[in-house]
């Protein structure tokens, strides 16, 4: 159930909205001034606020100049609702950081969609991984349900790069985090090319993509040489040239640490084999340890009942 703060002081406008939006499903808390709106919203962060302008005390467009400075409340879908009408109105508040306007008098219904549509695209943004912007967990999970219960078949590769923590300690996070943009870069241009691939970012270095079992180890193959060929590109020179990495442990002795490469894990999902996307993960997961055992790049195929076959 989602939280929605209204912030209206015609108590006739806040009423009609509060209930229609409660019929709706959603749980709903009206605050009648521009300064209770705030102390609510930072309070209890809402899910989304419905924003009236002309206020009492503090402004509709103050609080929302306060709620965007704010942390705890930037990010909270606010729609705006007034009796300020035209162009220049409009792009005032949407550039402000509003992410919709409605003007009075509105249909009671046409809210409604709005804010469903705005609580929606909120929850698809909140799945996003922040770093690659490729969808997170939930949304791999979600994918990974939808194919099981559809019960088409369907292999799970789980990419993952190896000596990543040596590299991001060595060269600092901005660089490690080019490094897992560039990787995102090359996943995201194969799996636009497959058709109904589906490519998800896990967290750090690992990554998920869903697609055909007959074109999975070409699509690991692919990867694993346009990663191979644009690592080299993110070391220094020198480090490039020695084939490794140097540095001292904590007792001061050198260290070497080979360069980045890939390793990748493929799994097929007959229908019945696995009954949640937990199953598949986790066994998609220890076959690309298999592939991690093998020097250099490589993937490792679970080939359901006949022993994992390393190829690279």
């Amino acid at each position: 159930m989602s939280r929605i703060l209204v912030a209206e002081d015609d108590a006739d406008v806040a009423d009609a909205v509060r209930l229609s939006l409660e019929d709706a499903g959603h749980c709903c808390a009206i605050a009648r001034d521009g300064a209770a709106a705030l102390e609510m919203a930072r309070t209890e962060t809402p899910d989304l606020l419905v924003l009236d302008l002309a206020m009492p005390k503090v402004s509709g467009d103050e609080v929302l100049a306060h709620l965007r400075a704010d942390p705890r409340t930037r990010y909270v879908p606010a729609i705006i609702l007034t009796a300020q009408t035209g162009a220049r109105e409009t792009v005032i508040r949407l550039t402000a950081g509003a992410d919709d306007y409605v003007t009075k008098p509105f249909d009671i219904d046409v809210l409604e969609a709005r804010v469903a549509r705005a609580l929606t695209r909120a929850a698809e943004l909140r799945a996003l991984n922040p770093l690659s912007g490729l969808p997170g967990n939930r949304a791999i999970t979600d994918e990974i349900e939808a194919r099981l219960d559809r019960r088409d078949p369907f292999a799970c590769l789980w990419v993952d790069v190896n000596a990543f923590k040596s590299f991001n300690d060595h060269y600092g996070f901005a660089r490690g985090d080019v490094l897992i943009e560039r990787l995102a870069a090359i996943l995201t241009t194969i799996a636009r090319d497959e058709r109904d691939a589906f490519l998800g970012h896990v967290g750090g270095d690992d990554f998920v993509l869903l697609t055909s079992p007959e074109r999975a180890e070409a699509i690991a193959s692919h990867a694993i040489d346009d990663f191979d060929r644009e690592v080299g590109t993110l070391y220094d020179p020198a480090d490039r040239a020695r084939g490794h990495l140097e540095a001292t442990d904590r007792r001061g002795r050198p260290r070497r640490t080979a360069l980045a490469t890939l390793s990748i894990g493929i799994v097929r999902a007959d229908a019945g084999r696995f009954a949640t996307a937990t199953e598949l993960s986790r066994a998609a997961a220890e076959v690309k340890e298999v592939a991690k055992r093998q020097p250099g790049s490589g993937w490792a195929v679970d080939r359901r009942r006949a022993p994992t076959k390393v190829s690279g």
